[in-house]
């Protein structure tokens, strides 16, 4: 047996575990005045912890490190870049609030928080008034968690940042954030895996924005106040489940734009108020289950580009319309495995009590297929001559064989039943004055043959 050097048992005995050590920063008996010195004195898997206080610096965490506010520090930049930039993997921070950072004058993505590296943890901060909230670059699994940050509000939309902006970033998680005034509010960019979750999103163009992020999840968020709610395209495989998407009446104005998108599954989402509650346009084989429409100008508009989608256990409920096509059907189904949607509506009865309407439903009436092919007629909706046209189309018997449920259901599910009151219906003064000229011609009919 080969005996081991006296010298490799002395080294062996003589080696210490490495003890991560705690640095304070401001106040009595602190270890640093600043930030940054701490920073330059730590080692990595170090923790430092920061007193209330206002501190007017940038930062650079280059080693792995732990930067904690303990009383909420004020964390101020210098106006120029980002304030904290994170290089290295594994870092923390938390605690803090953050403000003036660069305004992108220099053509960079000037932030209160910059990760160039992967694993961090950014959590329960505040960042104020800042140009990009947090923007992560060529870096995966990185936390953005529990913080609230607000844009510059008094700029235009294209001359503000981002929220949380994450690019060729695979695997993040964005949770329970607060996010209102800027440009995007949460954007997904060459960023597969990601999810968000619990975040609540006012007051920006998009809410949310994904671009070529396959398989993301979005649940359990709120979408509402903004020119769209949530604009997902040129992607796979998502879920969009379990939001409220709500009151986006901006330009575009859109609650759930799904372009180009494929694979995906929408369910159980409250889509309310909205100038149009969902755009389906250049998508494919996309399930929408168990959504509540309500109280939108449109609940849904679908182009002919958008084949194969299904829908099932749906309500649409008080919608101005429930749907314009722009184009030919081009193979939606209305029910899956004989399930349809509930339409309030349906004016059919359900004699043999399943729970399903026994006449089929048309879902666009006349008026809504002639605005999908012109846009510009919806400034008719509620006139006279839209209510006789929809009358002349019900007495000719010929419904349209596009937008169909054939398996209409009768009662609404009580686990979506509206959170908020309806907004006020317009009177349909146009319906009453067609059906009363019905109702004339008739009667001259009848006199003429006596």
């Amino acid at each position: 047996m080969r005996s081991v050097p006296l010298l490799v048992v002395l080294l062996l005995a003589s080696a210490r575990p490495v003890v991560a050590r705690t640095w304070t920063v401001g106040g009595p008996g602190a270890d640093f005045p600043l930030i940054a010195p701490a920073i330059a004195a730590a080692s990595s898997g170090d923790v430092i912890h920061v007193r209330s206080g206002v501190y007017r610096e940038d930062l650079v965490l280059d080693k792995t490190l732990s930067l904690i506010g303990d009383g909420n520090p004020i964390l101020f930049g210098t106006g120029l870049g980002s304030i904290v930039v994170i290089a290295a993997p594994g870092c923390e921070l938390r605690g803090f609030t953050l403000e003036n950072s660069g305004t992108g004058q220099t053509n960079q993505m000037d932030a209160a928080v910059q990760i160039r590296s992967s694993g961090n943890r950014i959590a329960a901060n505040r960042m104020r008034r800042v140009f990009y909230g947090v923007v992560v670059t060529d870096a995966g699994g990185n936390e953005i968690a529990g913080n609230e940050i607000e844009g510059l509000r008094d700029l235009p939309f294209g001359r503000r940042g981002d929220g949380i902006y994450l690019f060729r970033a695979p695997d993040s998680t964005v949770a329970r954030n607060r996010v209102s005034g800027e440009r995007d509010a949460i954007y997904f960019q060459y960023a597969p895996r990601g999810r968000a979750t619990g975040n609540v999103v006012s007051d920006s163009r998009y809410g949310l924005h994904d671009m070529f992020s396959d398989d993301a999840v979005i649940v359990d968020n709120r979408f509402e106040d903004s020119a769209v709610g949530a604009n997902i395209m040129n992607s796979r495989r998502i879920t969009v489940e379990r939001n409220r998407i709500a009151r986006n009446r901006g330009v575009p104005g859109v609650g759930l734009t799904i372009k180009d998108c494929d694979d995906s599954t929408v369910t159980g989402n409250e889509i309310a108020g909205n100038s149009r509650g969902l755009l389906l346009d250049g998508s494919s084989a996309n399930r929408f289950l168990d959504n509540v429409f309500r109280d939108n100008d449109t609940a849904a508009v679908l182009f002919s580009s958008a084949e194969r989608n299904a829908f099932s256990g749906n309500q649409f409920v008080d919608n101005w319309s429930d749907l314009v096509s722009s184009g030919r059907d081009a193979g939606t189904r209305w029910s899956i495995d004989g399930r349809g949607n509930y339409w309030s509506r349906y004016s059919g009865f359900d004699f043999d009590g399943d729970g399903i309407g026994d006449a089929p439903h048309p879902i666009a009436g006349a008026f809504e297929r002639l605005e999908g092919a012109n846009p510009a007629a919806r400034m008719f909706l509620r006139s006279p001559a839209a209510a006789g046209l929809e009358l002349a189309a019900r007495l000719s018997g010929r419904p349209s064989s596009d937008g169909v449920d054939d398996r209409p259901l009768i009662a609404r599910a009580g686990a979506h039943a509206p959170a908020h009151r309806s907004r006020p219906r317009p009177i349909r003064t146009g319906g009453l004055l067609g059906l009363l000229g019905a109702i004339a011609f008739a009667a001259h009919r009848r006199l003429d043959r006596c």
